[in-house]
């Protein structure tokens, strides 16, 4: 075995050990366990912590000590919580009962499909992002979805699987597999991306008040393909098990400059709502 294995087999370890502590357990008690266990490691690791306090501290200065530590406290319950339906994601993608949405705003998903449109679903790092294409698949709008192969040679068979169990196919990031989803896209297909990381090769736009690059690819592909652009996200109430998910108006076909700033300007709107849902630990203002 060399030494990369060894590595990531140590790294995985807990993971493995939490998910056979937990499998009999009900998804609720696994989430509750898995939100208790980040929100102390959140708090515990100094790189995961130290990213998380100068992201709030470059977009929210005005946060005092206090309120950075109980928000590192929340962020970390919702994050370990999202996390763990994640991981359990053939079980979450069941879970019908907590989710709550509008069935009009289905309505011009269900027309395109129809009429053999492509579809893309734009949505972020935000709460359990994971219901938008369990509300869809339910609605026959199975969503195909982008991937990015894990380093731990382990953890990516779980997190793989995890993935497919919302809806295939999965396309790898990277040119094959932008190719591989536009050629989906032609035939009618349906597809859920997240635009809330950093991407090199893209334009700088206002994010939460600060410049960040963010991928143009998107809109671009939108406008060449005719297709349907929409926003969705999935927010979890605060003390229920409730999950809400919306679905906003499609973006209109202008140019990709103003169609990545208004897909930019909707997820910066929800993360100011539910900024403890929103995934700090990304590296979005990197470049």
């Amino acid at each position: 075995m060399d030494r990369k294995s060894i590595y990531d087999g140590i790294e995985i370890f807990p993971l493995l050990v939490f998910i056979a502590i937990t499998k009999c357990l009900s998804l609720r008690k696994k989430a509750a366990v898995g939100g208790w266990i980040l929100s102390w490691f959140m708090r515990a690791n100094y790189n995961l912590r130290s990213r998380v306090l100068e992201n709030l501290e470059l977009v929210m200065p005005k946060k005092t000590k206090s309120e950075k530590m109980l928000f590192l406290r929340q962020l970390g319950w919702y994050w370990g919580v999202t996390f763990t339906e994640l991981i359990f994601n053939a079980e979450f993608q069941k879970a019908e009962e907590k989710f709550f949405y509008s069935k009009n705003d289905l309505k011009p998903l269900i027309k395109a499909k129809k009429q053999g449109r492509p579809v893309i679903i734009v949505s972020a790092h935000l709460g359990p992002w994971e219901a938008i294409r369990a509300v869809l698949k339910k609605h026959n709008l199975t969503t195909g979805a982008i991937y990015k192969k894990n380093k731990n040679r382990f953890y990516e068979h779980l997190h793989l699987k995890a993935i497919k169990s919302g809806g295939e196919p999965i396309f790898s990031t990277g040119l094959s597999g932008t190719k591989s989803m536009v050629k989906f896209l032609k035939k009618g297909g349906a597809v859920a991306v997240m635009l809330d990381q950093a991407a090199s090769d893209g334009e700088f736009f206002d994010f939460l008040g600060v410049p960040a690059k963010t991928a143009t690819s998107v809109a671009k592909i939108a406008l060449k393909l005719n297709a349907l652009l929409v926003p969705a996200y999935a927010i979890r109430a605060r003390n229920t098990p409730a999950i809400h998910v919306y679905f906003e108006n499609a973006i209109l076909h202008t140019n990709y400059q103003d169609m990545t700033s208004a897909l930019t300007k909707s997820i910066e709107r929800r993360v100011l709502a539910h900024p403890e849902q929103w995934y700090w630990v990304h590296k979005r203002w990197k470049y």
